[in-house]
């Protein structure tokens, strides 16, 4: 059975992490996965520590192939020496929303994978030629959870994730996951269990994504995919139609989707992004790699 080792922050909140850990626990038919952290929550030093480790851990493993998960500036840059040291194919798999290098002639000798035929598009002139694979999303409902009338907001404490602008909005019940602090009529849930993610996802009454920036945000997919209405920031490309799309600039806009979101069809929209089937996708992009590495030995 053939290995598949995926590089990435396994360590770091958010989507990536979520995707590295759905492929590893889920490979295709016929290989075996597994995981190589790059981050650390304790400081720079402690970050360039496990860099170092990932680094001598992929140069030094056995593997049939290996699986760079990368967003862009010094994690592009990082994760471009570790595939340097590689023993065997590399995949480089770009998931920011803010990718702007041009690295045309550094990726040349890698398998380029963006999240959408859209992104594979936009990016050619920096990275040349790619395939496109969606983000994996697999359910997890809990039993017995009925839909509130809270709004929610989940992500990190970032400038670009529309924090700021969620709270100008003024909404009766806004409650948001990843900050320790908010205004006074905000509730601040800080960083939240899978279980905890996943009811909330349930109960809520909509998912607000304000985002300035985003490549295919994995909690759109899985709002989705347990059935609770989004509105989302028209700079992020590649919705469903069932997601209802507001420019930043637009108050009333956002108001008016939040209090009227869109509430048909919304499981069938990710159906093509479930695990099972992006496994069956990346299984025959796998072979397909391996396959040619053999024809040209």
């Amino acid at each position: 059975m053939r290995r598949v080792v995926h590089v990435g922050p396994l360590m770091a909140p958010g989507g990536m992490s979520s995707v590295i850990k759905l492929l590893a626990a889920n490979p295709p038919q016929g290989w075996r996965a597994s995981s190589c952290n790059t981050y650390s929550r304790r400081g720079k030093l402690q970050k360039l520590r496990r860099w170092r480790i990932a680094r001598n851990e992929i140069k030094n493993g056995d593997f049939d192939l290996v699986h760079i998960h990368c967003a862009s500036d010094w994690s592009y840059k990082r994760k471009l020496s570790i595939a340097k040291v590689a023993n065997a194919p590399v995949v480089f798999h770009i998931h920011s929303g803010r990718f702007d290098i041009d690295t045309k002639s550094d990726l040349n000798n890698y398998h380029v994978v963006c999240l959408s035929k859209s992104w594979s598009e936009r990016l050619k002139p920096l990275i040349g030629d790619s395939i496109s694979v969606p983000n994996p999303v697999s359910p997890m409902p809990k039993e017995g959870v009925e839909r509130d009338e809270f709004t929610l907001l989940m992500g990190r404490n970032d400038p670009v994730k529309g924090h700021a602008f969620a709270y100008s909005l003024g909404l009766d019940d806004l409650r948001v996951t990843g900050v320790e602090n908010a205004p006074e009529g905000v509730t601040a849930l800080g960083w939240v269990s899978e279980e905890k993610k996943w009811k909330l996802l349930q109960s809520a009454g909509c998912l607000v994504v304000p985002s300035e920036y985003e490549g295919q945000p994995m909690v759109i997919l899985e709002a989705l995919s347990v059935g609770c209405p989004v509105v989302a920031s028209s700079n992020i490309p590649d919705l469903p139609d069932c997601v209802k799309v507001v420019d930043l600039d637009d108050k009333a806009g956002w108001k008016d989707a939040i209090a009227n979101p869109i509430t048909q069809g919304l499981e069938e929209s990710v159906a093509k992004h479930h695990v099972d089937i992006v496994s069956k996708q990346w299984g025959e992009i796998y072979d397909s790699i391996m396959d040619s590495s053999a024809s040209t030995e």
